[in-house]
């Protein structure tokens, strides 16, 4: 697909970028803690406390904080064999049916974590014990809001796709600005 040019992009092409570059940062500073565990579980016999806590808290806001930018992008799985040999029409219908799809998944899982987020925060509730502790409710929040901006990044999809505000070319949907 072809690039929007930067001062033509709508607001949520640009905050989907935003929340893209903060997990790519993320995952970065993961990185660095791996790093340190090993490094001081080796040479010196100190490991980072609580990177265990840490790493399986934060992949999950990790990849909640992309998919909005996945969505937005089109790079969500696809089987390209059947979808590249049918008219625009199926293309669209496709496409249609599939951000349905994908708010009905979204909209499951905010109704579905919802409770759990708030007695979470209620509880206090948290992950690890003894020198490391990771509360756990900003993580299940992460997952509630990113999943209503997936929603929201769907309907937007879903907006374009039947007014005609995406060009079907070869290599797929791409929103004309």
């Amino acid at each position: 697909m072809n690039e929007i040019p930067a001062g033509q992009r709508d607001v949520v092409t640009r905050s989907t970028n935003v929340l893209s570059t903060i997990s790519a940062f993320w995952a970065l500073l993961l990185a660095a803690i791996f790093l340190w565990d090993i490094i001081g579980r080796e040479a010196f016999g100190k490991p980072f406390l609580g990177t265990h806590e840490i790493v399986g808290n934060s992949i999950v806001g990790i990849l909640f904080l992309e998919l909005p930018s996945t969505i937005k992008r089109g790079a969500m799985l696809r089987t390209v064999f059947v979808y590249e040999s049918v008219a625009v029409l199926w293309r669209r219908v496709i496409d249609s049916a599939s951000y349905i799809l994908g708010i009905l998944l979204f909209i499951a899982i905010i109704w579905g974590g919802w409770g759990t987020m708030l007695t979470s925060w209620a509880t206090g509730e948290i992950e690890g014990a003894g020198a490391f502790e990771v509360p756990i409710a900003p993580v299940r929040t992460v997952i509630i809001v990113f999943s209503a901006i997936c929603v929201l990044v769907y309907f937007q999809l879903l907006y374009h796709t039947v007014t005609g505000k995406i060009d079907y070319d070869q290599a797929g949907p791409e929103p004309q600005h």
